[in-house]
């Protein structure tokens, strides 16, 4: 059966499959809500995954408070993030309360550095208590494996990224672009949250899109920028980034924050998606350009320009300080410009993919509640 086609869960009476019931903390964004068998038959269930357009819940989070409230119906720990700001005696109270439950504690490692930029140090211990005391670790990449075995002595298990893009977006044609036509590279700049000056990051990508003629340059911001009622209120950088942007034949466009859906929907309307340097290690980005056929440019120094190394994505260096080397940048744009057809994921493939990782994760979920038994 095609996996385009509307399914219904299956219900824990139709499985025929003894429930494992995980708590996935917290239980937010596409990759935890993927993680499951896309037909809901591999009886694993995680009540704590809050999907779209459900009612709002209490958010769930590896706290010791927490566990000791819904542990009880809980058969695994898993945690996927820890909650910003959280010190590493909060981490360490919260493996004692599973310890002290006998549940096993799987960790996915998906950022090794802080993935909010706030605190490296304190991140760095938070992970320094949490990942040797996991029982089971698994992380997205050969690189972030090697990464946790030098900084922990810890083995990894390796599993991909699951796709991001719903299977129907992913068999959408996409139009045909004009011999003639700008090769329209998109920026999200968010909330301007960089490793490094935003101005200085868009002069970069600017400067290097004015040696790609073919180049149009566009960025995205969140328009709170422009909101004189909020924190994060500042017009001076919105400006500057702008003059640059326009300089360079390109534009500036602030929006709302997007969904899921309308974060898709812009990235199928591009040629490239150019993602700037960024906080932490693995990234939704390279998954969903690889669902929709945009071609991905990443920041070398994330794990993340390794998730997808079959899909052709593309990278440029950066410096000690996060700013974009205007060569390299040059050079991965020339390659996209280049590139004759985009590499797409075959949603059949996605599909298959994101059933081996399911069954994989059942298999060690019952792997680890036997060993306790």
């Amino acid at each position: 059966m095609s996996p385009s086609r509307k399914r219904r869960r299956a219900s824990p009476e139709w499985e025929g499959r003894t429930i494992i019931r995980i708590a996935a903390l917290p239980g937010r964004g596409v990759y935890v809500r993927h993680l499951g068998h896309p037909e809901g038959v591999d009886g694993v269930h995680r009540p704590t995954v809050q999907m779209p357009g459900s009612a709002p819940r209490p958010p769930a989070a590896f706290d010791p408070a927490w566990l000791a409230a819904h542990l009880g119906d809980m058969q695994v720990v898993h945690v996927h993030a820890l909650a910003p700001r959280m010190n590493a005696e909060h981490v360490q109270a919260a493996i004692r309360a599973t310890r002290e439950s006998g549940r096993p504690l799987v960790v996915t490692a998906y950022h090794l550095s802080d993935p909010t930029g706030l605190d490296e140090a304190g991140y760095a211990e938070q992970l320094d208590a949490l990942i040797p005391a996991a029982d089971q670790v698994i992380t997205l990449t050969a690189g972030a494996a090697d990464e946790i075995a030098r900084r922990w002595s810890v083995g990894a298990d390796v599993q991909p990224h699951p796709h991001a893009v719903d299977f129907v977006r992913m068999r959408r044609e996409r139009p045909a672009r004009g011999q003639n036509s700008p090769f329209v590279v998109g920026v999200h700049l968010g909330g301007l949250r960089l490793p490094s000056d935003p101005v200085k990051v868009v002069a970069a990508l600017a400067e290097a899109a004015r040696q790609v003629p073919e180049v149009r340059l566009v960025a995205f911001a969140h328009d709170h920028l422009l909101d004189s009622d909020s924190t994060r209120y500042d017009p001076a950088t919105v400006r500057e980034i702008d003059r640059l942007l326009s300089a360079a034949g390109g534009s500036l466009r602030a929006h709302r924050p997007m969904t899921d859906s309308q974060l898709w929907d812009n990235i199928f309307g591009l040629d490239a998606a150019l993602v700037p340097p960024f906080f932490g290690s693995h990234s939704v980005w390279p998954e969903a350009c690889y669902d929709l056929g945009t071609q991905a440019i990443m920041p070398a120094a994330n794990h993340a320009a390794q998730q997808r190394p079959d899909a052709g994505s593309l990278s440029y260096t950066s410096d000690r300080d996060g700013l974009p080397d205007v060569a390299s940048l040059t050079e991965a744009l020339g390659k996209a410009v280049a590139t004759q057809e985009v590499l797409r994921a075959d949603p059949t493939a996605r599909f298959t993919e994101r059933v081996k990782i399911a069954e994989w994760l059942r298999n060690n979920y019952e792997r680890l509640l036997a060993d306790r038994a």
